[in-house]
């Protein structure tokens, strides 16, 4: 039990990178948010790219495929159809063993290959499509879900010490998300209503933890890096749908 519990952990924190690119990179959203949703989609969308494409290997041409089908599917969502991102996202997972087998040099299997460009874009792409996509619908909501998943990951941050407090810091983690979005929904500074809090806390309490532990798991191999965008990676387009649907 305690050698589940300490690979848990270890897979759940965040890596050794700097925790300031990531909060200017939020303000920067947020900014971009005030303006339009245009402006946010197409920064959003290069911030996935700049955060995921490292992870195809160190040559252009290994990141410029996972790179292409980001900006693909992350644009889509500019449009305001699901109907159509789900063709395109479609559309680039039947074209990625394509561009996996041209790319292939014989030292891999085809489904390996395949599967090495998937994790790269499609975890990064579905997140900023989908909050693109609320963009266009509910700004607000985007403001609400980047600041809370900001602070989620700042409580990791904060107890990446030693003993007892790494091993809590998940836990503490979620339950600071929790009373946050609790609060602004008291303080009338959510778009969401109190009674439709437990959702959005499953939500976030379920979706957050799976991500991270999914790309993680799945991505990192060799080292924890910060994948700055695994807690967004289920999170998010979760978050888009539980809002779409309570909009209807």
């Amino acid at each position: 039990m305690d050698n589940l519990r300490d690979i848990f952990v270890a897979a759940y924190r965040l890596g050794k990178g700097s925790f300031v690119y990531y909060s200017a990179g939020l303000c920067g959203l947020i900014i971009l948010l005030r303006i339009g949703a245009v402006v946010f989609g197409v920064a959003i969308g290069l911030a996935a790219v700049l955060m995921a494409a490292r992870l195809a290997g160190p040559t252009f041409f290994e990141r410029l495929p996972p790179s292409a089908f980001i900006l693909l599917v992350a644009y889509s969502g500019l449009f305001n159809d699901f109907r159509l991102s789900t063709l395109v996202v479609t559309a680039a997972i039947i074209s990625t063993p394509l561009i996996a087998a041209i790319d292939n040099r014989g030292s891999n299997s085809l489904l390996l290959q395949t599967a090495r460009v998937a994790k790269v874009w499609l975890p990064a792409g579905l997140a900023a499509s989908s909050l693109t996509t609320l963009a266009v619908r509910d700004p607000s909501s985007v403001g609400l879900f980047l600041v809370l998943v900001y602070f989620h990951d700042l409580g990791l941050k904060l107890c990446a010490g030693g003993g007892l407090q790494r091993r809590l810091a998940p836990l503490a983690a979620l339950c600071g998300v929790l009373v946050l979005l609790w609060t602004s929904i008291q303080i009338s500074v959510s778009p969401i209503s109190p009674q439709q809090y437990w959702l959005f806390a499953c939500v976030l309490g379920i979706a957050i933890p799976l991500g991270r532990l999914a790309t993680q798991l799945l991505i990192v191999r060799d080292e924890q890096r910060d994948l700055l965008h695994a807690s967004h990676a289920l999170a998010a387009p979760l978050w888009t749908a539980a809002v779409v649907v309570l909009a209807l």
